[in-house]
């Protein structure tokens, strides 16, 4: 059975014949260890999704008698030339498909084709689902090529067994934190863990789930999924095209969203893929409802493996049921010292960094700030960097802290322009220093959204002008951001932490937030006093602030 080599236009073809597609629905059914990314519905959606960036590429095996016996779907990337395996980075599992008695053979020949008749250099299966053949590897690295298996633990979640589920279940909700977040919880509204099963209905909140992804990704590890791939969102939408295949579930407290859980489901595995928690509520850790609600969920539903995929962190080792394995997969045609140099060169700036901790994404967008700034214009940047950095320790600045009754606020003057609490704007926050970034931008904010402060905010054309923070229930007895002790009485509300854009400070956009916030406060009843602190030497801002109303009071 000869091995066959489909590039780009053709390629694309077959991805559209209703022949072909048919033959291989049925050799992934009859695959072991096929994982649900290796499906026609997830290939041809993901190749919808990425068509501007790559060109399907597919090796395939035919029977004597015509029946499709072995595929491996790949992918080149039109910039680089590079062959991938399709679904990239969307495909947590990447193998080929073939039949029990030619999965080894299948996989030797393609990959001997591949080296022969192609300029492949090397082509990474990270993971292999567990159950793929690995037999060959020793044999076929002897006269082709270097192949480097590495093995993964994996952790997962039993689901298809009663008792084991039930035990789970009990043993993890009887935890004080988990037992704290359902009753906190229960009290925003009725909890409900409703599934998403087509376009429809996930068009109508997905704007709102992505802007929560990219504003947690942004603050914990400097990353912007959504917004630097423009085609995650439409490849997700796609997905739902085939029916079972994206897995996603989103819990409420009566209408409003606290988390959702995307997914790719098989129908008996389903592996995790996007966690999204609303910074609204994370101070009350929904997603760990939400992952034991789905657990009984994946179990009514006949499942028998909840996968948290390879990759580890605290939240998966807290709620681990059991432990299997993955293996990763290089396989080096050619240049393999140069491949291997460049991936240990970066698994050790990953590492070093991670000891420092900066995450690595938010090292390359500090860079890239340092990149805009002038050579010529880098002495004085340093120096006058430098000299805030060390003037901090020595001197801090003083505050004049000022306070208004709401009685005594006066009315609004013009119209209020500003949003309040409109996650999005934050995502729009582009850095002006060359040492503030968004990361560190957004790591601020989501730590003050989830302490339950509130944020006032401008954008015009993509860009956010700016930003003031609210405190409606003061009750520490810090002064925010100054961090000076003082005996705030019962009902009080602090304003804080305004920025605004260099271009924009002559455009009176503090005056328009201060007097939004006052006008606010003015309604909320528990509000008995309203405080903000101004550096003593800014006589531009305490003028601005008397002039509101506001009175020296330290």
């Amino acid at each position: 059975m000869a091995i066959s080599l489909i590039r780009d236009a053709a390629a694309q073809d077959l991805l559209g014949d209703p022949h072909f597609l048919a033959q291989w629905v049925q050799l992934y059914r009859a695959c072991p260890w096929a994982s649900a990314c290796q499906s026609p519905g997830f290939v041809t959606a993901w190749h919808g999704a990425y068509k501007d960036r790559y060109s399907p590429f597919i090796v395939s095996e035919h029977s004597p008698a015509g029946d499709l016996v072995g595929l491996l779907s790949l992918a080149r990337d039109k910039a680089s030339g590079q062959l991938i395996v399709a679904g990239a980075r969307q495909a947590e599992y990447k193998t080929w498909l073939a039949l029990p008695s030619n999965g080894s053979s299948f996989i030797e020949g393609a990959l001997t084709e591949l080296a022969c008749k192609t300029d492949v250099s090397a082509l990474s299966l990270r993971y292999l689902p567990p159950g793929t053949p690995t037999d060959w590897i020793a044999r076929f690295a002897k006269r082709s090529a270097r192949c480097q298996l590495q093995r993964h633990p994996r952790p997962i979640i039993p689901v298809g067994d009663t008792a084991t589920v039930t035990e789970y279940l009990q043993k993890k909700r009887s935890g004080k934190s988990v037992r704290n977040s359902f009753n906190r919880l229960k009290r925003i509204g009725d909890l409900s863990l409703d599934e998403i099963r087509d376009a429809d209905q996930l068009q109508p909140i997905f704007d709102q789930l992505i802007t929560f992804y990219d504003i947690r990704q942004g603050g914990a590890h400097g990353k912007f999924a959504f917004q630097q791939d423009l085609a995650k969102k439409p490849f997700h939408l796609a997905l739902l095209q085939t029916p079972g295949l994206l897995h996603l579930t989103v819990l409420r407290a009566g209408p409003e969203i606290l988390s959702a859980q995307f997914g790719i489901s098989d129908g008996k595995v389903f592996s995790g893929t996007m966690p999204i928690l609303s910074p609204f509520h994370a101070a009350h850790s929904p997603m760990q409802v939400h992952l034991l609600m789905l657990v009984e969920k994946l179990h009514q539903d006949g499942y028998s493996i909840f996968d948290l995929t390879a990759s580890m962190d605290p939240f998966k080792e807290r709620f681990v049921g059991s432990y299997d394995s993955v293996c990763s997969l290089s396989v080096y045609f050619r240049h393999r010292i140069r491949h291997q140099v460049f991936q240990a060169s970066q698994a050790l700036a990953r590492r070093s960094l991670r000891s420092l901790r900066i995450e690595p994404h938010a090292a390359l967008e500090q860079l890239q700030n340092l990149a805009r700034v002038p050579i010529k214009t880098w002495p004085s940047v340093l120096a006058r960097n430098s000299f805030a950095l060390l003037k901090k320790p020595l001197s801090e600045t003083k505050f004049k802290i000022y306070e208004i009754l709401p009685k005594q606020v006066p009315p609004v003057e013009g119209v209020l322009k500003m949003s309040r609490d409109h996650l999005a704007d934050l995502l729009a926050f582009q850095p002006t220093e060359a040492w503030l970034t968004r990361h560190r931008f957004l790591a601020a904010a989501l730590k003050r959204i989830e302490a339950g402060d509130h944020f006032y905010t401008h954008v015009e054309n993509g860009r956010l002008l700016h930003i003031s923070w609210l405190i409606e229930d003061q009750r520490s007895n810090i002064f925010p951001e100054i961090g000076r002790k003082f005996p705030f009485p019962p009902g009080a509300a602090v304003l804080f932490g305004s920025y605004t854009d260099p271009e924009w400070r002559r455009h009176r956009l503090w005056w328009s937030a201060l007097q939004q916030m006052l006008h606010d406060l003015v309604q909320n009843p528990r509000v008995s006093h309203i405080f903000t602190a101004v550096p003593a030497a800014n006589q531009p801002a305490r003028h601005v602030i008397e002039k509101a109303g506001f009175v020296n009071v330290s």
